[in-house]
């Protein structure tokens, strides 16, 4: 049984998208997309998306799912809020990270002078601490839930 939430947080890094005719409107992707939960056997729950306040959805697997938004957790305290939130900024740090180290990569690959180069190292060097860093954060938070 799902008791009703404290907070609902949509899993932040998870976007899914409905095949729709050119031009067709928001509402009428959502619709089309609950839809298609319900004809895989999904069950609508009394619960709505903080979001954007489509009802949510559970799946066969047991996973809790907004039709707009992707995959959503139901938390029931604040601390597991907060370890929810910590865990989408970490999340996203690490995808901003690895995504500023190759294109620093690349600039290197084409700086104009040593200069330049030297500059574009330094920054690379201080990003790669951050993905270092937000790593290790990530392992400590996975041994934590053990």
């Amino acid at each position: 049984m799902l008791l009703a939430p404290r907070w609902l947080l949509p899993e932040l890094n998870t976007l899914h998208t409905v095949a729709t005719p050119v031009g067709a409107s928001v509402e009428e992707r959502v619709i089309k997309k609950m839809g298609e939960l319900l004809r895989a056997g999904a069950v609508m729950l009394d619960l709505a998306c903080p979001i954007c306040n489509a009802p949510l959805f559970k799946l066969k697997s047991g996973e809790i799912v907004c039709p707009t938004h992707g995959p959503v957790r139901v938390v029931k305290t604040d601390s597991e809020a907060i370890e929810v939130l910590s865990q989408s900024v970490l999340d996203r740090l690490e995808a901003l990270a690895t995504s500023r180290i190759g294109s620093l990569v690349d600039s290197i690959d084409r700086a104009p002078s040593v200069d330049e180069e030297g500059r574009l190292l330094d920054e690379l060097e201080r990003w790669l601490d951050v993905l270092e860093r937000v790593r290790r954060l990530k392992s400590l938070s996975v041994r934590s839930e053990k």
